[in-house]
């Protein structure tokens, strides 16, 4: 269904750095998401504030740093020197509220005229719904994960007063968008959960991945009939090295799965704060000939891994949502995913047909999966097959533009 073209500005108060690669997987969100929107027509204009500095975009090529006069001297700013120097002394609550309030200043000198909003949303950060307001324009935020589970997995959770209050403002910021948008629906239950929200207010629209574009069949060897089935499987793993990510439970099972006779070449592409400590790992259990750290990489230089590999990885541990970008990138590229998982979660997989769901942080069970698919060749390649070809009708980022793009028309027709 055709639609009307529309205005949308595409905001992150607290950004990723969408401006140079090598991109993470919310900048790769991110830019696939606006592109995809101005191929169907519509103008985005995306503002991210990066290191203190408001920043335009029109083309994802050429950014501009956004002054905002009207805070950023005079009367105003002397203002907030004073409350911000009283807050440090008195040891006061963070509110954000300059931050926002210059954020959301910035969207209103450059977002008249607009259509609809729709932000990347972060804790603490109101800026987007205070425009909204103002501009009298439907906002959408997109829930990519429970903001609070994540400062709390990094150490970083507000106590006390500070918790009272952030939560507070979190709140009241959710309920006054026009509507939700989770990545999944792990995310979406806990966003409803955690806010009290109307359900019909929060709706899942999945990521998608370029590789059904960027990767053919015939490159995939899940597809190459010559193959050998004797050839030592490769395990790859595309994400973050963070506590969540579970790497060393599944280092861990992959030891397991050696001393009872698998074998397999890994290959870990990616970063994080846990990557030093994988490697230690890796290199504790006699691992280190057989995994290799690749580091974060673009997609095009990691898709050459993945299409040249038998079984994607996605071991999540103590997490609400099992369906992340890596799972839809495991299926362009026709592999058989060991993914952990619950409650039909990750309802981008299905158990035995597209991929093999473990119970999360279950080492035995980790352990199991990977002996069964490394040790079979036709269920791996199998699995690989149905994976590429669900992908290729469902997991597009053409298909998530389109769902987000009735969303946005529907709630444009109404404001």
């Amino acid at each position: 269904m055709k639609h009307s073209t529309m205005k949308i500005g595409y905001l992150m108060q607290l950004g990723v750095d969408i401006r140079q690669a090598p991109f993470d997987g919310p900048a790769n969100h991110v830019r696939h998401v606006i592109e995809h929107l101005r191929c169907r027509g519509h103008q985005v204009r995306v503002l991210v504030r990066l290191q203190e500095t408001i920043w335009k975009s029109d083309d994802l090529i050429t950014f501009e740093p956004v002054p905002v006069p009207r805070i950023d001297r005079g009367a105003l700013r002397l203002l907030e020197r004073a409350i911000r120097r009283l807050q440090s002394e008195l040891k006061l609550p963070y509110a954000g509220f300059f931050e926002s309030v210059r954020f959301a200043l910035a969207c209103c000198q450059e977002l008249e005229g607009y259509d609809l909003l729709l932000e990347r949303r972060s804790w603490m950060s109101y800026g987007g719904v205070l425009a909204a307001r103002w501009l009298r324009l439907p906002i959408v935020l997109e829930d990519n994960g429970d903001p609070l589970a994540d400062l709390a997995a990094k150490g970083q959770e507000p106590q006390g007063l500070q918790r009272r209050l952030s939560l507070a403002i979190m709140k009241r910021a959710t309920h006054s968008a026009a509507h939700i948008v989770a990545s999944g629906d792990g995310w979406r239950a806990a966003c409803i959960q955690r806010w009290g929200l109307d359900p019909v207010k929060v709706t899942t629209i999945e990521n998608g991945t370029v590789l059904t574009e960027m990767l053919q069949r015939e490159q995939l060897r899940s597809f190459q009939a010559n193959d050998d089935p004797k050839q030592i499987p490769v395990l790859v793993y595309v994400g973050g090295f963070y506590p969540w990510h579970g790497i060393p439970v599944f280092l861990r099972a992959l030891a397991q799965a050696y001393a009872q006779g698998a074998k397999a070449r890994v290959i870990l592409i990616g970063a994080g704060s846990g990557m030093d400590e994988a490697r230690q790992l890796s290199s504790a259990l006699g691992l280190a000939e057989c995994v290799s750290f690749k580091g974060q990489l673009p997609t095009t230089a990691y898709a050459p891994y993945l299409a040249d590999a038998d079984i994607g990885l996605s071991p999540y541990c103590n997490w609400a949502e099992f369906s992340g970008l890596k799972v839809l990138d495991y299926k362009a590229a026709g592999l058989a995913t060991i993914a952990s998982g619950r409650d039909n979660q990750p309802a981008t997989l299905r158990h035995g047909h597209s991929g093999w769901i473990v119970p999360p942080c279950d080492e035995a069970a980790l352990t199991e999966a990977i002996v069964r698919l490394t040790g079979d060749c036709e269920l791996r390649r199998r699995m690989g097959q149905n994976a590429r070809i669900e992908a290729e009708q469902l997991h597009g980022w053409q298909h998530t533009v389109e769902r987000l793009e009735t969303l946005f028309s529907t709630l444009v027709r109404e404001a």
